[in-house]
């Protein structure tokens, strides 16, 4: 193994210029090779590290990567498997002492982590020019490969051996965070936005991606931070769109745990955001409202069809609106999640719906006439039909709903 491992120990530090990619998104030979040596020595630790003598080299010399890669997107990758190897190491017991010392705790948190966690120029071009795949990245995983999330996952794998630590270390550099905001919210909401998210990293154990985070750091609350730091700016609604997205982000990860006081009074709030401008904010308020909807506590339901009926109007006159804002069929069905949340009103209000039957089936025959010209969204499709058998089954007149039904099967007869 030493003389195979001491080839890619070379080309992990090896440097050519004729190698690296002069563009600043797409990465080079030079950054893919380093980048799947990373992943390859990741396999071996996990698989045989205990027959891995070379492991402490691969791990100083991934650190001097770390601290030497710039911020360009095209180390994205490259830096990602880093962190991921790292990640790798930290939770194997017997090398956790490489990263006991506090003194190294505090570098990896200042110089790998807090650099790579915070919003890049690039990061705040993909909320605005394509905020679809900003928020798919977040919400369904697809962020495996980047900077935030690996080191999320880094600050976690430290967290499994040396969580006092750690958790001490981190919240220092959110109160920091924090203070620097304070100092000027316009000029400085991306310290914020940092904070939130070091503060997500220590404070998840354990989340699932339907049922949320199912285990929370003890040394820290989840319930008093939104307190005391977010909720009054969300009720606000005066702050950068990013961090808007941020706070919403916040009520969807911690949903959980968040106490049915604070989800009873979040929601009519949650449905403001529903008319903002920004795609992402209100895609993530339709997500966040879906799974709030589906929330159960001991008692029961968060949210029943007696607490939800007094916002039915504006809630689906917003949806609505956001849906068909763009008449064009690929547009109609592009955000599935709107459509998704359309249906989990219905699912949770059920009979309540009958006086707003007439305009809501009017609303999703309109937008299946539309989208039937160029289907493109199997999900959005799927959603759609399951609304309009939602509305069908739970009308006591069916009047409506059977002459509206026959629209749709000379629809589907085209």
């Amino acid at each position: 193994m030493a003389p195979f491992m001491s080839i890619f120990h070379k080309y992990l530090t090896y440097n050519n210029p004729l190698l690296s990619s002069d563009d600043d998104e797409t990465a080079g030979p030079l950054e893919k090779t380093k980048a799947n040596i990373c992943e390859i020595i990741e396999i071996y630790t996990k698989k045989y590290e205990d027959v891995f003598p070379m492991l402490p080299d691969f791990v100083s010399t991934t650190w001097a990567l770390l601290t030497t890669t710039g911020q360009e997107t095209k180390y994205d990758i490259l830096v990602s498997k880093a962190m991921a190897l790292l990640t790798s190491v930290v939770r194997v017991q017997r090398h956790s002492h490489l990263f006991s010392s506090e003194d190294v705790l505090r570098q990896i948190i200042e110089k790998i982590v807090l650099p790579n966690m915070t919003m890049r120029p690039s990061d705040e071009e993909l909320f605005e020019d394509d905020p679809l795949d900003y928020i798919r990245r977040d919400l369904e995983g697809s962020d495996s490969d980047t900077r935030r999330r690996s080191s999320s996952d880094f600050v976690r794998g430290l967290m499994e051996y040396f969580e006092k630590s750690v958790t001490r270390i981190v919240d220092e550099y959110i109160i920091h965070y924090l203070a620097e905001y304070a100092k000027s919210p316009s000029a400085n909401w991306r310290s914020k936005d940092t904070a939130l998210f070091l503060f997500s990293a220590i404070a998840i154990k354990s989340s699932t991606a339907m049922g949320g985070v199912t285990s929370t750091n003890i040394l820290v609350d989840v319930c008093q931070f939104w307190t005391k730091n977010l909720q009054a700016e969300f009720v606000a609604k005066a702050s950068h769109p990013v961090l808007q997205a941020d706070y919403i982000r916040y009520i969807y990860v911690f949903r959980n745990q968040l106490t049915t006081e604070q989800l009873k009074a979040i929601l009519p709030v949650l449905a403001t955001y529903l008319t903002s401008s920004e795609f992402v904010v209100y895609t993530y308020a339709a997500v966040t409202l879906d799974k709030i909807l589906l929330q159960k506590r001991a008692e029961g339901p968060v949210y029943t069809k007696v607490d939800l009926t007094p916002l039915l109007e504006p809630l689906l006159g917003s949806l609505f609106a956001l849906i068909e804002k763009d008449p064009q069929p690929e547009k109609l069905a592009e955000n599935d999640f709107l459509m998704k949340c359309v249906l989990r009103i219905f699912s949770v209000t059920r009979e309540a719906l009958a006086p707003f039957m007439q305009v809501a089936t009017q609303h999703l025959v309109g937008i299946l006439g539309e989208i039937s010209k160029n289907p493109s969204n199997p999900r959005f499709n799927h959603y759609l039909f399951e609304s309009l058998a939602a509305l069908i089954r739970y009308s006591r007149s069916y009047s409506l709903v059977l002459m509206e039904g026959l629209s749709v099967l000379r629809l589907l007869r085209l």
